[in-house]
C-alpha cells in the first residue's frame, strides 16, 4: 500500500511538469524578462516598454526591459539563446532581425527561435537636418547624384531593415551615399536633429518631436498611400520608385519555450492591443497595427529572410 501511495505522488508529479498541464498553464509565476537591442528612446526601446507594461497588466506580473545592445542585434539573439527555454526570457524584435541570418558573426538560424507575435508596422522614411537645402525628394536625389557619396545618411546599426530600404531606395533612384549606423532609431534621430548627418532613414515616429520643433524635416515615406499623420509628405511609389515597405516589431522567445507560455504571451499581447491606451500610442508615434499570431508570424519571418538575403547579395552587402 505504502509503494503505491509513493508511485502514485511520483506520477503526478511527472505529470504535473508536462506542458499544457494545470501547472504549465500557471506561467507566469515570477517576473519576466524583455531584451532590447537598441538603445533608450529607439523605436524598438518605446515599443519594447510599451508592450512590457500592457503584457504585466495582463500577465499578472512584473515584465522587465533590458538592453542587451550591440552586434546590430546578434548581441540580443545570442543572449536570448543562452537563457532557459522556459517563456521567463524574451525579447523585442524588429524586421532588422532578418537581416542577421546571413551575418557572418551569426550562429543561428529561424529554427532555434519560436516567434511569439507580431505586433505592429511602421514605414521608413527620409529625414533631413533643417539646415540643409533639401526640401522636396527630388532636390536630394539631384544633389547627391552630383556628389557621389558626400551626403551622410544615419540610420540604425551598421546592417539593418533601414539599411536595406535605404540602399534599395538608391540603387532605383541612383544615387550613392554614405551610411552612418547608429545603435538604434534614439541615437539616429538625435543625430539628424544635431545636424551630425545630413539625413537619416528612420521611422516618422521617432523624428516626430523634432519635425514639430523645425529641426528636422521629411521629404518621403516607403508607405503604400499618405500617412493620416504627414497627409503632405508623399510616398516613394507616388515619385516613381517602386518601393513599398514597412518595419515591423514583434516578440519572440528561444525555441523549445512551452506551448502553453508562447499561447499565453500571443494572448495577451492580442488582448493588450484592443486597449484604448494601444490605439492611442499607435496613433501618437505614427504606427499601424498589424497583430500575427506565432504561425503567421514565422512564416512573415521566413519571407522577409529570403527577401532581405536576395537584396543584401544583390548590393554585396
Amino acid at each position: 500500500m505504502k509503494r503505491t501511495a509513493v508511485m502514485v505522488v511520483a506520477a503526478l508529479a511527472v505529470v504535473a511538469a508536462l506542458p499544457g498541464t494545470a501547472a504549465a498553464q500557471q506561467y507566469p509565476a515570477k517576473p519576466i524578462t524583455m531584451f532590447c537591442w537598441s538603445q533608450a528612446g529607439s523605436p524598438a526601446d518605446v515599443f519594447a516598454r510599451m508592450v512590457a507594461k500592457l503584457l504585466a497588466a495582463e500577465l499578472g506580473q512584473n515584465v522587465v526591459v533590458e538592453q542587451r545592445v550591440g552586434g546590430n542585434g546578434i548581441i540580443l539573439v545570442n543572449s536570448l539563446l543562452r537563457a532557459p527555454a522556459d517563456g521567463y526570457t524574451l525579447g523585442a524584435i524588429t524586421l532588422t532581425l532578418a537581416t542577421l541570418f546571413s551575418e557572418p558573426a551569426a550562429n543561428f538560424k529561424p529554427d532555434d527561435l519560436q516567434f511569439i507575435a507580431r505586433s505592429q508596422v511602421d514605414p521608413f522614411g527620409l529625414f533631413v537636418h533643417a539646415s540643409t537645402p533639401f526640401r522636396t525628394l527630388e532636390e536630394f536625389i539631384a544633389f547627391a547624384r552630383k556628389k557621389p557619396n558626400f551626403v551622410n545618411v544615419g540610420g540604425p546599426f551598421q546592417m539593418s531593415a533601414h539599411r536595406v530600404t535605404w540602399e534599395v531606395f538608391s540603387e532605383a533612384a541612383k544615387i550613392k551615399t554614405t551610411w552612418v549606423p547608429y545603435n538604434g532609431g534614439g541615437p539616429t534621430t538625435i543625430a539628424v536633429a544635431g545636424g551630425h548627418v545630413d539625413a537619416a532613414a528612420t521611422n516618422p515616429g521617432a523624428v516626430k518631436p523634432m519635425i514639430a520643433a523645425g529641426k528636422v524635416r521629411v521629404l518621403a515615406f516607403s508607405s503604400d498611400k499618405r500617412l493620416e499623420d504627414f497627409p503632405d509628405i508623399p510616398t516613394y511609389k507616388e515619385r516613381g520608385f517602386d518601393i513599398v515597405r514597412y518595419q515591423w516589431r514583434g516578440v519572440m522567445a528561444r525555441a523549445g519555450t512551452p506551448k502553453a507560455a508562447v499561447d499565453r504571451v500571443a494572448s495577451a499581447m492580442q488582448r493588450a492591443q484592443q486597449k484604448p491606451e494601444w490605439k492611442e500610442h499607435l496613433r501618437h508615434i505614427s504606427l499601424l497595427e498589424g497583430y500575427l499570431g506565432p504561425e503567421e508570424f514565422r512564416a512573415q519571418v521566413l519571407r522577409d529572410k529570403e527577401e532581405v538575403e536576395a537584396v543584401k547579395k544583390r548590393l554585396g552587402l
